[in-house]
């Protein structure tokens, strides 16, 4: 009984994934930021990128390249290429921006593939609440 119980949690704990330690110092520097740059340095370059799913083409990422220098521009105001009717980042707006969904923020339709980042770990909910910032006051590019 105590084996098939001690399997049964680890079962568990495989299925529900990990994430990001709340206490790494970029998640506290999140705490402070809204601001485009810090997102794409400390999010996208780190988590996105790095993983070799958003960079280039993306033919495989929803063709989302976050690849500083062109991810502002295929983010703001661009339709989703994963979910007909969204808008990637739509400025002002975080609930009708599908990036909120894929990372599993906001309410909307699962991206395919599952929430974002795949091949990462989930996002620490400071850095989320950053980019959660960044699109209410309008996403801006400085």
């Amino acid at each position: 009984m105590m084996k098939l119980l001690t399997s049964l949690v680890l079962v568990l704990a495989a299925c529900t994934g990990s994430s990001e330690d709340a206490s790494s110092p970029a998640c506290q520097a999140a705490t402070s930021h809204s601001d485009f740059a810090w997102i794409q340095t400390n999010v996208f370059d780190t988590s996105c990128v790095l993983s070799g799913c958003h960079m280039g083409a993306a033919a495989n990422a929803g063709h989302l390249n976050l690849a500083d220098g062109m991810s502002y521009n295929e983010l703001v105001d661009e339709p989703s290429q994963v979910q007909e009717g969204w808008k990637r980042v739509v400025p002002g707006d975080p609930s009708s921006s599908y990036l909120m969904v894929a990372l599993g923020h906001e309410s909307g339709p699962m991206p395919p593939d599952g929430y974002m980042p795949l091949s990462s770990p989930a996002l620490c909910s400071e850095k989320i609440d950053a980019i959660e910032r960044w699109i209410s006051a309008g996403a801006l590019q400085q």
